[in-house]
């Protein structure tokens, strides 16, 4: 009897670490569709960077990097247009779109970001005078109240700026080595640092709340945060991205290649309300698009 019992409770020991303490597990990617950019209107993606997601208006906008442009597409992924801000556009890397409407571009070429109205259609750069020394931007993030926070990928900080686009200060993280990617979610600011592989979390207040390690990864680059917590961190070296509850994998999806759903050097991720989350497949020229299971 001590051995069935003994059995039995190792048994229940096991099916309650399986499918309790590993209940995370199964979380996986379902590939929804493909954009590749080769509507007659639009022409074929050269070198996407970013994608940005406004769910306020259904719209998912891809920035065409080597095409100096930005890509619009409707819920359903049917081509909407085109913009290039008047020939304004100079290698885009990042876009944001604030609440009134403007658009947020960082324009990697002449190393600024520009702030355009589309409405009265200007075209004014962000105010760089108050930052020291000279900054070069990269990706961009904004909080629920229109706070704008900018890579500097020269000096290891984050520029942070009001939602009149005042400049308000600077997040600067001694213990990294450079930021590559930051998103903002669930009133918290999460910055990437590729070569540390450590996420970097801060209040809107620019102050450190805590910061998670990811050694098992070969070279992120780029990290989106879903409604439930769970951090997803693409991996380019490997063309995969990986779910964490915490510092645990939950998940993966893709594997390196050049059929679709797998992935060539990707670039960049996003994920929206709905869990569906946007793979910038930047070797490949195309955006993966997969729902979370």
């Amino acid at each position: 009897m001590k051995k069935i019992c003994f059995a039995f409770s190792f048994l229940l020991s096991a099916f309650s670490f399986y499918f309790c303490g590993h209940a995370h597990a199964y979380l996986k990617g379902e590939l929804l569709t493909v954009i590749y950019g080769e509507e007659e209107t639009s022409g074929p993606f050269n070198q996407p960077r970013s994608i940005y997601i406004d769910q306020s208006k259904g719209k998912i906008y891809v920035i065409d990097t080597l095409n100096n442009r930005l890509v619009s597409y409707d819920k359903n992924y049917k081509f909407i247009s085109r913009f290039d801000a008047e020939g304004r556009l100079d290698l885009p890397v990042s876009m944001l779109k604030d609440k009134k409407g403007h658009l947020i571009v960082t324009n990697r070429g002449e190393e600024s970001v520009l702030v355009i109205h589309l409405k009265e259609k200007i075209i004014e750069p962000l105010d760089f005078s108050k930052v020291f020394p000279k900054p070069v931007p990269s990706y961009l993030a904004m909080d629920e109240n229109g706070r704008l926070y900018v890579i500097d990928k020269a000096y290891k900080r984050i520029l942070i700026f009001s939602d009149d686009y005042e400049f308000l200060g600077e997040i600067k993280e001694p213990r990294a080595a450079g930021f590559s990617d930051v998103k903002w979610s669930g009133n918290c600011l999460y910055v990437l640092d590729t070569l540390l592989k450590k996420v970097f979390i801060y209040n809107n207040q620019g102050n450190l709340i805590r910061s998670l390690e990811f050694k098992s990864l070969g070279f992120p680059v780029s990290l989106a945060v879903d409604k439930r917590g769970f951090i997803y961190i693409l991996d380019a070296h490997e063309g995969k991205v990986y779910l964490f509850k915490d510092n645990e994998i939950i998940g993966e999806i893709g594997k390196k290649g050049w059929k679709e759903g797998k992935l060539y050097y990707p670039g960049y991720i996003s994920i929206d309300n709905k869990n569906t989350l946007y793979v910038v497949d930047t070797g490949n020229n195309r955006i993966e698009v997969f729902k979370i299971k």
